[in-house]
């Protein structure tokens, strides 16, 4: 069964992560917008032409496409015995024997999955509008611990 993330959830990392980038583009290209007077030193704000133009447009096209195409590409995919993320054109299986335990009132809270493995490695994925893949988890993982055993077996976790 293949099962989206929330778009909602997508929106707003990817809304971070855009805003990081275009904030580093109008670093890197500080100098089409801005110039200096060589008499004096000043800056001044440049006059608009075809290459403030043509940065915003390709700014703009490629987030939108970047945005469609990360919606497009991230989903999982619920096996019997396993269940598959595939984000970008990777895919990470998981097996449901090697999930060691289930954060779920923190996974409900945040509309996020939140499970360790049996190596005590915690992993975050973005959880679906409807909630099927945490259900998925909590029916079809057969050696979930309760929180006391595992604070036993991992001490170093910060759970």
């Amino acid at each position: 069964m293949k099962v989206r993330p929330s778009i909602w959830s997508i929106t707003w990392r990817y809304l971070i992560v855009a805003a990081i980038v275009v904030a580093a583009a109008f670093g890197m290209f500080f100098s089409i917008f801005f110039k200096i007077d060589q008499t004096n030193g000043a800056i001044s704000l440049a006059p608009w032409g075809i290459s403030h133009y043509i940065f915003f447009i390709v700014m703009g096209v490629s987030l939108i496409a970047i945005y469609i195409f990360s919606i497009v590409t991230y989903y999982y995919v619920i096996e019997d015995k396993f269940f598959t993320v595939k984000r970008y054109g990777k895919a990470i299986d998981f097996d449901y024997r090697n999930i060691e335990f289930l954060d779920i009132n923190e996974s409900k809270r945040k509309h996020q999955v939140i499970f360790y493995s049996t190596k005590g490695k915690m992993r975050y994925l973005i959880g679906d509008r409807k909630g099927l893949l945490l259900e998925t988890l909590i029916k079809k993982c057969p050696k979930t611990l309760t929180v006391e055993e595992f604070r036993r077996k991992h001490p170093e976790e910060r759970y």
